[in-house]
This record gives C-alpha cells, sequence and structure tokens, in this order.
C-alpha cells in the first residue's frame, strides 16, 4: 500500500503545485485538477484490482501448498500406522513363541519332578 499512499500524496502535491504556477485560468485549473484526480483514481482502482489478483493467486498457492502438504502427512500417518501394526504383529509372534517356550519347559520341569519323585 506504499505505492498507492506515494501516488496519492503525489497527486495531491502536484495538484496543489498546478494551481500556484498555472498560468490558466480557474476555470481551466479545475477542470484540469478533475482529470488529474480522474487520472489518479484509475490508476488507485488499478492498483487495487492487481493487488486483489495477486493476493487471490497467492491464496490459492497458499491453499494448493497446505492440501499437498496435508495429503504428504496423510500418506505419512498411513505408512507409520502401518508400521506399528507390522510390529505389533511381530511382537504378538515372538510373544507366542516365548509363551511356547516357557509352557514346554514347565511341562519337562513337571514332567522331571514326576520322575523324581517316582
Amino acid at each position: 500500500m506504499k505505492n498507492a499512499e506515494g501516488f496519492v500524496i503525489g497527486v495531491l502535491v502536484g495538484a496543489v503545485g498546478a494551481l500556484l504556477l498555472a498560468p490558466a485560468s480557474g476555470a481551466e485549473t479545475r477542470q484540469e485538477l478533475r482529470r488529474a484526480m480522474d487520472k489518479g483514481r484509475d490508476r488507485l482502482r488499478n492498483l487495487e484490482s492487481l493487488a486483489e489478483v495477486r493476493v487471490g493467486v497467492l491464496i490459492d498457492e497458499i491453499q494448493e501448498k497446505t492440501a499437498r502438504l496435508m495429503d504428504a502427512g496423510g500418506d505419512l500417518v498411513e505408512s507409520k500406522r502401518q508400521d506399528l501394526l507390522e510390529a505389533i504383529q511381530v511382537a504378538k509372534r515372538a510373544l507366542a513363541e516365548e509363551r511356547d517356550i516357557l509352557t514346554r519347559a514347565s511341562r519337562a520341569r513337571r514332567i522331571e519332578t514326576l520322575e523324581t519323585d517316582s
């Protein structure tokens, strides 16, 4: 917005200077001032339109990049979820194997104890 503010100030300073230094009549000077103000308003509208377009483009880019990040994040979460499920399955298998080993060892001790007592 600094450009727009500078432009408006420039138009005002130019208008005052034109009034002070103008060799034309009052009516001609007022008409010239109106033209200058109209040009200034048109330029300001053009700058506003350009700014709106640029902001729109930036918003679109931000939304697109955010969507891509969200998708990538979702893929990452799904990947980590799969890794976690696989780790749980491995842990379950290891636990089952350890339980089987302990069960066999316990049976073997009971058998030894029964044979020793007999």
